[in-house]
């Protein structure tokens, strides 16, 4: 017998307001670029609060280099992240310590 495949569903939502508690799964794809430190360590507070056990956030970016120089596309997105948003690209480094600092330990970077 074959395996089952959970239905995929979308909330629609403003996510500073709410996040759905019945997924399993948050996807934050290309959204944390756009925001400061502060506004993405509470997104990402409310959103594992919001999460039952066991559940999981997937987050989709251009990753920096720790040293914040490279590779080129995702220092020229951080770039102009700066100038016509407030946020930046960050290193896989900040995310981990955000994410740590929301209580999870189970943390992946691929």
């Amino acid at each position: 017998m074959g395996s089952r495949i959970s239905p995929c569903e979308t909330a629609g939502g403003n996510f500073f307001e709410q996040l759905p508690g019945d997924h399993e799964v948050h996807l934050l794809s290309m959204i944390l670029h756009d925001r400061d430190e502060a506004k993405n360590r509470a997104l990402l507070r409310r959103s594992f609060e919001a999460l039952p056990s066991g559940g999981a956030v997937i987050i989709s970016e251009l990753l920096v280099n720790d040293e914040k120089t490279g590779p080129a596309p995702a220092a020229l997105m951080s770039l102009n992240m700066l100038i016509v948003a407030e946020g930046r690209n960050y290193a896989p480094a900040e995310y981990s310590a955000w994410i740590e600092e929301a209580g999870v330990r189970d943390i992946e970077t691929v």
